[in-house]
């Protein structure tokens, strides 16, 4: 059995486990298990008092960013729509090779628990410390699962406190949540700048290696050997200058082909799986990449190297990338969402018309169909056609 598959199926295990030991906490609800806590919550209330003044000026800049990433990514998402491009998607969790058609995204099991753990860590505590800071209740916290499935976390303020407060105390609390998480993604792209900057000292591409030639194609009839380091007199450090050169060639063309071997020249066919691109016949090229810097002189990096460099740039990059959409997601103007509640309470305030509350949910439903559209409309389009 797969090493991954088997640590998802011990990771559901032991959750089944707890659940079974705390089920007197849990409450079961058409296949969601919730767990509520009141853990937590003095700290949260230590936090608000004690640093009161800059969370309000921590809160108003909340509010800023959160209006403004609202209307940027509702800007964006109506330009893509109608221009028919994809630009939001679900995130589910998978294993091994398996994907999910769009407009669902594949993320590896792992990734997806921790920046889950990360979003929801992000989100709910936020809403929490904001609306201590106007002394709100908060009647618990907890978590939510599908089953044994970690869905996120939640804050519960009472509710009827906080439809006592002014319209611009109530956004502090609403905008909080998504503030965090854009906080977070903040952190994580400066952590990916320098986690690349790091790896860009300490390893360099400096080539494109094969694991074969194959039979009746023009690399199998000259022979071709060695580490690809030059296409047509353009420098080939990497798969990605190998690809952009490639580009360019048609299907009969003769390319000149240096390679730390010698200098070939190769006749290109039609590529199997596309007609229109050039195909040489090599198996499983990939970038060759060697040690510089304070090791320089090492060699290769060894393929476990290079899986465990990739492996940490996935994790912080998924964990960027869900923090980021959450945290513009939740400020679209769609009832319940943070955004959706912030958009209510800046036109009610603006706004003294007695269709104010007719007017947030049509806007509601024009964000949603707009959402939805951008989320299946390019597969209907090519069920269509």
């Amino acid at each position: 059995m797969d090493i991954e598959v088997f640590s998802v199926i011990l990771f559901f295990g032991i959750i089944g486990i707890l659940i079974y030991l705390d089920k007197k906490n849990i409450e079961f609800n058409k296949g969601l298990v919730i767990r509520r806590t009141k853990k937590g919550i003095k700290i949260i209330s230590k936090i608000a008092k004690k640093h009161k003044r800059i969370l309000l000026l921590v809160g108003n800049v909340a509010v800023g960013i959160g209006v403004v990433a609202s209307i940027v990514g509702l800007s964006l998402l109506t330009y893509d729509t109608f221009l028919g491009r994809r630009s939001a998607g679900i995130v589910l969790p998978t294993v091994g090779s398996y994907q999910y058609p769009e407009p669902v995204f594949s993320v590896p099991f792992w990734y997806w628990i921790a920046a889950i753990f990360v979003v929801v860590t992000a989100h709910e505590p936020m809403h929490a410390l904001f609306a201590r800071l106007e002394n709100i209740k908060i009647k618990n916290m907890g978590i939510f699962l599908f089953f044994v499935l970690p869905l996120g976390a939640f804050a519960d303020p009472d509710q009827k406190q906080i439809e006592k407060l002014s319209w611009f105390k109530k956004l502090r609390i609403y905008a909080a949540g998504s503030f965090g998480n854009l906080i977070v993604a903040g952190i994580f792209i400066s952590l990916i700048t320098g986690y690349n900057f790091l790896i860009d000292s300490i390893i360099s591409p400096e080539g494109v290696v094969f694991k074969s030639t194959i039979p009746d194609t023009g690399a199998s009839e000259v022979g071709l050997s060695g580490t690809i380091i030059e296409i047509n007199g353009k420098d080939v450090k990497s798969m990605n200058d190998f690809i952009k050169i490639m580009t360019d060639v048609k299907p009969g063309d003769i390319i000149e082909m240096k390679t730390t071997q010698g200098l070939y020249k190769i006749t290109t066919m039609k590529n199997p799986q596309d007609a229109i691109k050039a195909f040489i016949g090599i198996n499983e090229p990939k970038t060759l990449y060697v040690y510089n810097g304070v090791f320089s002189g090492a060699g290769i990096v060894s393929d476990r190297i290079l899986y465990t460099i990739n492996w940490i740039l996935g994790f912080l990059g998924w964990i960027f990338l869900i923090n980021f959409g959450v945290g513009i997601f939740n400020l679209f103007p769609i009832k319940p969402l943070d955004g959706g509640l912030m958009f209510e309470e800046i036109l009610k305030h603006f706004y003294k018309g007695k269709y104010a509350k007719h007017l947030v949910n049509g806007v509601s439903l024009i964000v949603l169909t707009l959402l939805l559209t951008n989320l299946f409309g390019p597969n209907l389009i090519a069920l269509v056609k």
